[in-house]
């Protein structure tokens, strides 16, 4: 990550931790709303040609948005279809670059029994959630983000596996950081611990930060690799 990104990221953190203390939190929200806006404003300026990258910028911005006005019931569903469209354009941007990997037996079983744990942890947390949220609708989408979670992960790691570059670092903690803002999102709201709101914070604003750094640094690649 470049430093001048680094300091704007530090910045951006501090300023939203000290919002969270000292805020009511429909007005700190905003601040995660403006944080992730920068983000994207910063994107657009270093012109990154990256229609893919460019719509899960927008798709965060949005949810981000949403999320200020998370209390409207209405206004939680589309914050998780928001949010899962955002995970899926992400996935498919890597689809291409791993559709060459190849899997043996241990491999599939090691998959396999990651995702059957993490359904049972989804249909775990599902049940804790109040009784407003048990309808088919909210709880297929809540499972869909999780699923969508663990795959962005998966998809993380293999390209990191594949290509041991910067880039794939920087993707293995944008998945991390957004899989773990949602985790710590769910606690702090669904479950009460006021605590994880900072820890929800965090990880999303570094989760974003790295995303803007993954991207830079594929477009200087391509530059290099045109150069060369």
């Amino acid at each position: 990550m470049k430093i001048w990104l680094a300091l704007i990221t530090g910045i951006l953190i501090a300023v939203n931790l000290l919002a969270i203390y000292y805020l009511d939190p429909f007005i700190d929200r905003w601040f995660r709303f403006l944080t992730t806006a920068i983000f994207l404003l910063i994107f657009l300026f270093k012109s990154v040609k990256s229609y893919q990258l460019l719509a899960v910028f927008a798709l965060l911005v949005i949810c981000d948005g949403l999320l200020v006005f998370y209390e409207m019931p209405v206004v939680k569903y589309f914050v998780y279809i928001v949010r899962i469209l955002a995970y899926l354009n992400l996935i498919l941007l890597l689809m291409p670059k791993l559709s060459k990997l190849k899997f043996n037996l241990i491999t599939i079983v090691i998959a396999c029994f990651i995702v059957a744990i993490d359904l049972y942890v989804l249909h775990v947390m599902a049940e804790t959630l109040p009784g407003s949220h048990q309808n088919t609708l909210f709880i297929s989408l809540f499972y869909l983000l999780g699923i969508l979670s663990l795959a962005l992960a998966a998809a993380s790691l293999s390209y990191l596996n594949r290509y041991a570059d910067g880039k794939g670092f920087y993707l293995v903690i944008v998945s991390l950081g957004f899989v773990l803002s949602d985790i710590f999102y769910y606690n702090a709201h669904y479950l009460q611990f006021t605590e994880f709101f900072y820890l929800d914070r965090l990880a999303n604003i570094i989760g974003v930060a790295f995303l803007l750094a993954f991207a830079i640094n594929s477009k200087n690649s391509k530059k290099s690799a045109v150069i060369n």
